[in-house]
Parts: C-alpha cells; sequence; structure tokens
C-alpha cells in the first residue's frame, strides 16, 4: 500500500467540492467530507476508551458518546453507537442497544461510533480497550492490532473485498481466536450518505474495491471480543488509510 495515512498536507490539496464516488470518477484523494467524518469517528472512539471508568454502564458511555457526537459538529450518527462491555463484547451488531451491563475493573471494552458530518458524509470507527492487567485480554488486543495492521497494509488498487478478507483469514487461521461478526465479513463500503451498497468485505464477494471501505475485524472466544475499524480510500493508483 502507497499511503498509511493522510496528511494535512494532502487534506488541504482536495478540491472543496466533494463528490460520492459513484457520481464522478474515483480520484486517488479521498474527498475532504468523508475525511471529516472520519477524523470525527475516530476522535470521538478514542476519546471514549479513554474516559470509560470502572462502574459506568454500557448506556452511560453510548449517552455521552452521542453527546460528543452533536458537541463536535456532528448531525447525529447513521446507525446506532455500539457498546460493549465484558460478555457484551461478543457482539457489535446495530440491534444489540447498550445495556445496564458495568464495565469492571478487568475487563475489555467496545465502542462503535457512526457520525454524520452537516454535509452527510458518514465516519465508522471501533476501538476496544482495557481495563485492568489480564494477560489473557492483552494478548487478544495484541492480536487484533496486529490481525488489521496486517489487513490495512495488504489494500492495493483493483484488489476484490473476498481477496482482502482471505487476507484477513489466513492471519486469523494462525491464532485461537474465531470470527465473531454474525454475517461473517470484516467491514463494508461507505459513501456519502449510504452504505452497504457495494456488499461486504467477506468470503463471496467479488466485487472490486473502488473508494470507501470501512475494515473491521472482529475476533474472539466464548468469554470476550475484540474489534478494530477504520476506513480505507481505494484510488485508482494507491490507497490510503483515513487517520
Amino acid at each position: 500500500m502507497n499511503d498509511v495515512t493522510l496528511s494535512n498536507a494532502t487534506l488541504n490539496a482536495v478540491a472543496p467540492s466533494d463528490v460520492a464516488p459513484s457520481d464522478a470518477i474515483v480520484s486517488d484523494e479521498p474527498p475532504a467530507g468523508l475525511v471529516e467524518a472520519q477524523r470525527l469517528a475516530i476522535r470521538i472512539a478514542e476519546t471514549a476508551c479513554a474516559e470509560a471508568r470502572p462502574g459506568e454502564t454500557e448506556r452511560e458511555v453510548r449517552d455521552r458518546i452521542d453527546a460528543q457526537v452533536v458537541a463536535a459538529g456532528g448531525t447525529g450518527v447513521w446507525t446506532p453507537t455500539t457498546v460493549g462491555f465484558g460478555i457484551g463484547t461478543l457482539s457489535c451488531f446495530p440491534t444489540d442497544v447498550p445495556s445496564e451491563r458495568v464495565l469492571w475493573n478487568l475487563d475489555l471494552g467496545m465502542v462503535d461510533v457512526h457520525p454524520v458530518t452537516p454535509d452527510g458524509w458518514w465516519g465508522d470507527c471501533t476501538r476496544s480497550f482495557q481495563v485492568g492487567d489480564s494477560i489473557a485480554q492483552a494478548q487478544a488486543l495484541a492480536t487484533i492490532e496486529r490481525i488489521h495492521a496486517t489487513v490495512l497494509a495488504a489494500a492495493k488498487p483493483g484488489m476484490r473485498a473476498c481477496d482482502w478478507f482471505g487476507v484477513f483469514k489466513e492471519e486469523l487461521d494462525r491464532t485461537e481466536f474465531v470470527l465473531l461478526d454474525r454475517l461473517s465479513n470484516i467491514g463494508h463500503s461507505l459513501v456519502q450518505n449510504s452504505s452497504y451498497d457495494e456488499g461486504y468485505i467477506d468470503a463471496w464477494n467479488e466485487t472490486v474495491m473502488t473508494g470507501a471501505w470501512a475494515v473491521e475485524p472482529f475476533i474472539g472466544n466464548h468469554l470476550y471480543g475484540v474489534k478494530r475499524e477504520d476506513v480505507v480510500w481505494f484510488g485508482p493508483t494507491r490507497c490510503t488509510v483515513i487517520a
């Protein structure tokens, strides 16, 4: 992959009039609106992980995230914010509403944030975090970080969604963990005001990826799950991880 992160210089070079990939030929440069939305998602997700404290409930953290989206200039979220603690990390799905489950002082947590900007761009970011010093939990976090980094590094122009999934599967098979996503995928397409139009990053989708794709490996065991999500822009000659 040619670009790992998007610098401010690159962002400033993007034309001010953003268009979705479906409306024009996809450029090597991600639209500035997408970058703004994704950076907002990352900032809020990472803040939520840093601020979470033992004794808080999933709902309390969810409510704080949603309030921060609006306070930061977003108009809301395009799909419900997901928060899971402990056994709640075994699922990360919009229909699984955050509960009164409490974060323990020896626990794993997960947040999935989906802000919408005033011009209609969508962000999508998941981060996992650990409270306490459980060695097994720390190893799970290290494993998802390693797998996610390998998947990001494998992104290249012209590759198919199923082939990107194959990179993930090869890495997963080297671990003791399993894929927890209930639809057996590790992500989806993403455009202005819409998502999933080009399908999922799974073993069956032969779509050649262009524009924005959210990649979100989600793995675990019978006790807990860990997940990390970022957005990658697939241009004609290079790919960019928006960070």
